[in-house]
C-alpha cells in the first residue's frame, strides 16, 4: 500500500475514481455510490475547512447512525483533521466534558443546542444528496499516515472520559491487498458497533477503504432480524460482533447468521458453549476470535476457531497478529517470555495510537519505548496476561488488574469463571468483587446464564465447592436470563453491580431454599448491608 492509500480518505478516493457507481453505503433501501460519497464529502470538507477544521484539529461529530454520519467523517479526514463521534443521546454533562477537552473550532450536529456554546455546522440526512449535487472541488490536506484520524473516548479512571487518538495507518493497516479476507469489491459489512467505539472504524472503513459496501443498520442495539435483512438486501457477508451480542443472537435466532461467510467475535472472552452451538449449525462459516484494545486500533490478533478449541479449559485462543501488528509477551523486566510462559501482552507496529488526548504522562507510561531483543520498540502495555504456545498461537489468561485479595488471599476471578463454565447447564458467567464503600473487598459475586435445565443457585454452589477452595466460592450467586449490555454490546458491569446490590426478599430466599428454584430478577443470594460491587 503506497502512502496515499495509507490515509483513510486516500484509499476511499482510489475506489471512487475507479468505480464511482459501486455501492458504498446502504441504509433503509437507499444506496450511495462511491462517486456520490466522494463528491458529498468534498463539499462538506470545504465547508468544514472554512470553519477552521484542519491538521492538528479535532472535529466532534454529534450525529445519529444515518447516511450522513460516515460522509461527515470522511469530510473531516479530507480536511486533515480527526473526528470524534459523540452520542447525541449522552448526558449533557458528559458531552460538555468531552467538548471541553477537544476545544473545537467547529462541531457537526443536527441541532445547534447539542454543542452550545461552540460553533455548529448543521447537517441532516438529506444534505448528502444536496452536497453531492453541488460538486465542490476540494484538495485534501497533505498529512502523513501517522497523523490523527479518529479519537475514541472511553471511560477514564479519574471519572473523566479518556480520549484515545488513533492515526490513519492504524485504521488502514488491516485492509486492502494482503489484508484481512472478506473486505473489498463484492463484500459488505453491517455497521453494528457504537460510533464512539473503535470497532466502528472496522465496520465502516474496512469496506470503504477496500472497495466494499457498508450497510447501516436502522437502530441500536443490533437485533437478529436486522442482520437477516442486511444479508438479504445489502449482501452482508462479513462482520464483527461483541461476544455478548453473539451469545444473544445464538440463543435467540442462530439462523440469522445464514449468509455470513466470515464472522469475527470479540471485545470479551468467548463462551465455548455458544461457539460450539454456532459451529454445529454453521460449520462452513469462518468464525474467528478477535482480540485487541482501542489503543491498538480495532484488532490485534485473530484466531480461526476449530471445534476442538471449545474444549480448552482456559478458553479459546486469541490467535496471531493481524496485518501491520506485532505482539510481544514480556515478563516483568520486559524480556520476551518463552513459549508457554505467561507474561503481559504488548502490541507494537502500525496499529498503535498516537496516545491519550491531553495526557502526556499517561501516554508515556502506557506507550513506552523499550528494548526487545536488542531493538528499541514503541509498544502498548495492554495489562492483559497471556502466553504463546510452541506454534506461536496466543492464549489469553486474564487481566492483571482483575486479581483481588479476599481475606488476605489473592484470587483470580477468571479461575472461578472457568470452574463455573464446567458445570453442566452454565452457558456463561461473570465474577465481580464485593466491596465496602471504602474499597475493601469482602467477597465475590457470580452472575451466570443458565438454560431451562441449568443449575439453580444452590446446585451451582454445591458444584463449585467440589471444584474450588472454600474461599474462592462466591458468596453471592445470581442466575440471569441474559446479561445487560452497554451501547458497545459488551456486558454492562455497572448494571450487574446494581442487580447484585439489591437485597432479596425473605420469601424469595425461602423459595430458593425449599423449592430449589432460582430467582432471575437480579438479586444476589446473600446481600450484605453496606456492601457494594466494584468491577
Amino acid at each position: 500500500m503506497n502512502a496515499p492509500e495509507r490515509l483513510v480518505h486516500g484509499a476511499v478516493r482510489r475506489h471512487a475514481s475507479r468505480h464511482p457507481d459501486t455501492t458504498a453505503l446502504h441504509h433503509r433501501g437507499t444506496t450511495v455510490g462511491y462517486g456520490v460519497l466522494e463528491r458529498a464529502a468534498d463539499t462538506l470538507a470545504a465547508e468544514l475547512s472554512a470553519r477552521g477544521a484542519g491538521p492538528g484539529r479535532i472535529v466532534p461529530v454529534l450525529l445519529p447512525r444515518e447516511l450522513h454520519q460516515p460522509v461527515v467523517e470522511l469530510a473531516v479526514l479530507k480536511c486533515g483533521a480527526a473526528y470524534a463521534n459523540i452520542d447525541p443521546a449522552w448526558p449533557a454533562e458528559r458531552v460538555s466534558a468531552i467538548l471541553e477537552q477537544i476545544s473545537p473550532t467547529v462541531v457537526v450536529a443536527e441541532e445547534e443546542h447539542l454543542a452550545s456554546p461552540y460553533a455548529v455546522l448543521r447537517i441532516g440526512p438529506d444534505d448528502v444528496a444536496r452536497a453531492a449535487a453541488r460538486d465542490v472541488s476540494f484538495v485534501p490536506a497533505d498529512v502523513p499516515d501517522t497523523a490523527p484520524a479518529v479519537v475514541f473516548f472511553t471511560s477514564g479512571t479519574t471519572g473523566a472520559p479518556k480520549g484515545v487518538v488513533v492515526p490513519h495507518r492504524a485504521v488502514t493497516r488491516m485492509f486492502g491487498p494482503g489484508g484481512l479476507p472478506g473486505f473489498g469489491p463484492g463484500h459488505a459489512s453491517p455497521q453494528v458497533a457504537a460510533p464512539m467505539w473503535d470497532m466502528h472504524a472496522f465496520d465502516v472503513w474496512g469496506q470503504l477503504t477496500s472497495g466494499g459496501t457498508v450497510a447501516l443498520l436502522p437502530g441500536t442495539p443490533a437485533l437478529p432480524g436486522m442482520l437477516r435483512e442486511a444479508v438479504q438486501e445489502a449482501g452482508v457477508d462479513t462482520m464483527f460482533l461483541t461476544a455478548s451480542l453473539f451469545n444473544l443472537f445464538v440463543d435467540e435466532d442462530p439462523g440469522c447468521f445464514e449468509g455470513i461467510h466470515r464472522l469475527t467475535v470479540g471485545g470479551e472472552k468467548l463462551s465455548p458453549s455458544h461457539v460450539r452451538t454456532f459451529l454445529e449449525l454453521l460449520p462452513d462459516t469462518d468464525l474467528r476470535n478477535g482480540y485487541g484494545p482501542a489503543e491498538n486500533c480495532m484488532l490485534t490478533t485473530t484466531h480461526a476457531i476449530r471445534p476442538s478449541d471449545c474444549d480448552i479449559k482456559e478458553g479459546i485462543p486469541i490467535g496471531r497478529p493481524v496485518p501491520g501488528t506485532v505482539v510481544h509477551v514480556l515478563d516483568e523486566d520486559d524480556r520476551p517470555c518463552p513459549p508457554g510462559h505467561v507474561g503481559e501482552i504488548c502490541a507494537a507496529a502500525d496499529g498503535l495510537a498516537v496516545g491519550y488526548l491531553g495526557q502526556p504522562r499517561l501516554t508515556a507510561e502506557r506507550f513506552p519505548t523499550v528494548a526487545v531483543d536488542g531493538a528499541r520498540v514503541r509498544l502498548y502495555r495492554t495489562g492483559d496476561l497471556g502466553f504463546a504456545d510452541e506454534e506461536g498461537t496466543l492464549h489469553f489468561r486474564g487481566r492483571r488488574d482483575r486479581q483481588v485479595k479476599v481475606g488476605g488471599v489473592r484470587i483470580e476471578p477468571a479461575e472461578i469463571e472457568i470452574a463455573a463454565r464446567e458445570v453442566a447447564g452454565v452457558r456463561d458467567c461473570v465474577v465481580l468483587p464485593l466491596t465496602r464503600p471504602g474499597g475493601e473487598v469482602t467477597g465475590l459475586a457470580l452472575c451466570y446464564l443458565a438454560g431451562p435445565h441449568g443449575p439453580d443457585e444452590r446446585r451451582l454452589r454445591e458444584a463449585l465447592r467440589r471444584r474450588l477452595p472454600s474461599n474462592m466460592v462466591p458468596g453471592a450467586l445470581r442466575a440471569l436470563e441474559r446479561f445487560p449490555l452497554t451501547a458497545n454490546g459488551k456486558v454492562n458491569l455497572a448494571e450487574l453491580r446494581e442487580i447484585a446490590r439489591r437485597p432479596r426478599t425473605r420469601a424469595a430466599r425461602l423459595r430458593g431454599e425449599e423449592e430449589g428454584t432460582h430467582d432471575r430478577t437480579g438479586v444476589p443470594d446473600d446481600a450484605r448491608t453496606g456492601v457494594d460491587l466494584a468491577g
